[in-house]
C-alpha cells in the first residue's frame, strides 16, 4: 500500500485502526507514533503513564513527564477539541479491559465527528468495551493493517526523494530522521540505534538531544543533574523500550551511560552549554544543502537544523 492511499484512507475515516507490535510485545507501543505525527496527526493520548519515570514520585521529579516533540498531548479523559480534529490513540487490550482508560467514548465520538481517530493497539482483533465486535470489523472503521505497512509505505517514500532509513534495528522515523541528520552534518552512516544513543551528548543539535536535556534538567532550577536512583535509571530504560525496540538489558545499559555521562561532564545535555556550541554552527551550514520546498522531509530536516534547542 503506498504512502497516499494510506494518506487518503485516513482522511477519508471516521475511525481507522492499526496493530503494533506484532506478538506478546509489552513495550515498543509508541515507536508508531513519529509515523501517525507526518501523517498529519498533530493530537495524541496514550496512558500518561508511559511519559512518566516510574518511581518519580518517590523523588523530587513528582512524576513529571517527557516526550519525542511535535505533538501535543492529551490526558484521555480531557480531551476538549473541536470535533474536526485528527487525534491519535495508542492503547492496549489490557487497558481498555482492565483500567479505567478505556476508549469507548472517543471511538463513539469520532464515529460522529468530521475529523479522524487514528488507533493503535496490540492487536488486530482489539475491541473497545463498549464495542459489539473487533474494532476493524465496524462499519465506521477503517482497517490499515499492521504498522510495518505504514513503516514500509514511508521507507519507500522516503527513498523515492533520495533519502534512507539507515537504523537497522527500529521502526520509529523520527530515531531515523535523527540518524539522517547525523550523517548529513558529520558525514559519518549510523546503523543503529546504540550507536546514535552513543555520540547523542555530542550532537546538541539532533532533536532527539532536547528531550534529554529535560530529562536531566534540574527540577526549579538552571542546570541538569543526574537521576536520583538505580530505581529511577531503570524506570528511564523503562520509558526508553516504550518507544525504541530494545530489551531490557540493552535499554538499562544506555539508561545508565545516558546518567554517567550527565554525572562525570556535568554540562551534557545541558541547554545554556549547547547553545555555546560550534556543533550548531556545523547544522546550520549542512542545513544549507537542504531544499526546504522540495518535500515535507527536507523541509523538516531544514527547520530542525536552523532552530535547535
Amino acid at each position: 500500500m503506498s504512502l497516499d492511499t494510506i494518506e487518503a484512507r485516513i482522511a477519508e475515516a471516521d475511525v481507522a485502526f492499526l496493530h503494533d507490535p506484532e506478538g506478546n510485545v509489552h513495550f515498543w507501543k509508541l515507536r508508531a507514533l513519529p509515523a501517525l505525527l507526518y501523517l498529519g496527526l498533530g493530537h495524541a493520548t496514550y496512558p500518561t503513564s508511559w511519559r512518566q519515570l516510574k518511581h518519580t514520585w518517590q523523588h523530587d521529579r513528582g512524576g513529571r513527564q517527557y516526550s519525542f516533540p511535535g505533538y501535543d498531548y492529551h490526558v484521555l479523559g480531557g480531551i476538549d477539541l473541536p470535533p474536526t480534529t485528527d487525534i491519535c490513540a495508542i492503547t492496549t487490550s489490557y487497558y481498555e479491559k482492565n483500567t479505567q482508560y478505556t476508549i469507548n467514548d472517543l471511538v463513539d465520538r469520532y464515529a460522529r465527528n468530521e475529523g479522524t481517530l487514528v488507533v493503535v493497539a496490540d492487536e488486530r482483533r482489539f475491541q473497545p468495551i463498549g464495542g459489539l465486535r473487533p474494532l476493524y470489523q465496524e462499519p465506521f472503521c477503517e482497517r490499515i493493517g499492521k504498522y510495518d505497512r505504514v513503516y514500509d509505505a514511508f521507507a519507500d517514500r522516503y527513498a523515492e526523494v533520495g533519502w534512507e532509513l539507515p537504523l537497522q534495528d527500529t521502526k520509529n522515523l523520527f530515531l531515523q530522521d535523527n540518524a539522517n541528520l547525523y550523517e548529513l552534518v558529520e558525514g559519518d552512516t549510523l546503523e543503529s540505534t546504540e550507536e546514535l544513543f552513543s555520540v547523542l551528548t555530542d550532537v546538541p543539535y539532533l532533536p532527539l538531544y532536547g528531550t534529554f536535556s529535560e530529562i536531566f534538567a534540574r527540577p526549579n532550577e538552571l542546570g541538569v543533574e543526574p537521576l536520583e536512583s538505580d530505581d529511577v535509571v531503570e524506570a528511564f530504560g523503562g520509558w526508553l523500550r516504550r518507544r525504541i525496540e530494545w530489551d531490557k538489558p540493552t535499554a538499562s545499559t544506555v539508561a545508565h551511560d545516558l546518567n554517567r555521562a550527565v554525572s562525570m561532564e556535568g554540562t551534557a545535555f545541558d541547554p545554556s552549554y549547547a547553545k555555546r556550541s560550534p556543533k550548531l554552527q556545523d547544522a546550520r551550514n549542512a542545513a544549507a544543502a537542504l531544499d526546504p520546498d522540495a518535500n515535507s522531509i527536507e523541509e523538516r530536516y531544514y527547520n530542525w537544523l536552523m532552530n535547535p534547542l
